[in-house]
């Protein structure tokens, strides 16, 4: 009986000594990290913002809501998937700690020569800004007002670099699609198959519906490749200088050129160089740019001549 008494005793001791330890735990890292305001960086009245600055030491990048859409650099539509994102990040986002003493330092050195600075405005007046930068494992983000002290940041619920939204390239912050216009202006279409002209087709308005020009063609397959035509989406937008490293693939003949013409005469040509063997992305050039277009997508819109005609003609 004593025997036993002596156990509970001694297991009532080690219970309380967990206990008293894991006080101490708790109210020593309370003192390491003392609570913060965690919305420090999130904006009132988020939806009021109309113009978001981000600027680096390689670019900078504006983004203006003109009234009816994004636009980036005053010059291209936003992709409003991008769009969303940001918003959702600078309305999520919350500081869940200041960085520790012993490398603020080196942090703030970091963010002043690699960081983005993040400008918002409502109009013409000022709301808020502040600079975001990452470590080199791209597994902390740090947020900092000013020349103030830098915060790690966090959205909670998501294991996410959240620094990666400011960090987008230029061309990665546009609209993707390839044939970007009005398609309620839409007049003709033209494909040309330079190996092999037979297969060459124009699409047009004939009697009140789209038509190809010398053919009866089957419309269930015309209507889903105009759809394709219309939805396609580049993988990337290259610039100037990443689009040298397939200089010698666009001066090859283009295996298909697409054409469209809109009632104001106005054209929208795409070429499709040769596919490259063992690579997932086919390289094809608008009238300015290269772009990246996946494989599966052209799959879509690589149709000639023949496979549109009716089997009832």
């Amino acid at each position: 009986m004593q025997k036993r008494k002596n156990i509970r005793l001694l297991l009532s001791l080690i219970v309380m000594i967990i206990l008293i330890f894991g006080f101490f735990v708790f109210n020593n890292n309370s003192k390491n990290y003392p609570s913060v305001d965690k919305q420090i960086f999130q904006i009132t009245n988020l939806e009021k913002i109309d113009r978001i600055v981000l600027q680096s030491t390689k670019e900078k990048i504006e983004l203006t809501f003109n009234g009816t859409k994004w636009v980036v650099n005053g010059t291209h539509e936003a992709d409003r998937q991008m769009i969303t994102v940001l918003f959702a990040a600078l309305k999520q986002v919350e500081a869940k700690r200041k960085v520790a003493s012993s490398i603020q330092d080196s942090v703030k050195t970091e963010i002043s020569k690699n960081g983005i600075k993040i400008s918002c405005y409502e109009g013409a007046a000022f709301v808020k800004e502040f600079w975001s930068e990452g470590n080199q494992q791209k597994s902390e983000t740090y947020f900092q007002l000013g020349d103030g002290i830098p915060y790690l940041v966090t959205i909670p619920g998501y294991r996410v670099y959240v620094a990666s939204v400011f960090e987008v390239p230029t061309n990665d912050w546009r609209d993707k699609r390839v044939f970007n216009f009005n398609w309620q202006n839409f007049k003709s279409l033209e494909a040309v198959f330079p190996t092999d002209p037979k297969q060459n087709f124009k699409v047009s308005f004939q009697n009140k519906f789209f038509g190809i020009e010398g053919i009866s063609a089957d419309t269930i397959k015309l209507n889903n490749f105009l759809d394709a035509v219309s939805l396609l989406r580049a993988d990337r937008i290259l610039t100037n200088e990443q689009g040298k490293i397939y200089d010698s693939l666009t001066s090859l003949s283009p295996i298909e050129t697409i054409t469209i013409q809109d009632i104001a005469s106005r054209s929208y040509e795409l070429k499709i160089f040769p596919i490259q063997k063992g690579k997932p992305i086919v390289i094809a050039k608008t009238k300015d740019e290269i772009v990246e277009l996946n494989s599966l997508a052209l799959k879509e819109i690589f149709k000639r001549r023949d496979y549109f005609i009716s089997k009832e003609e």
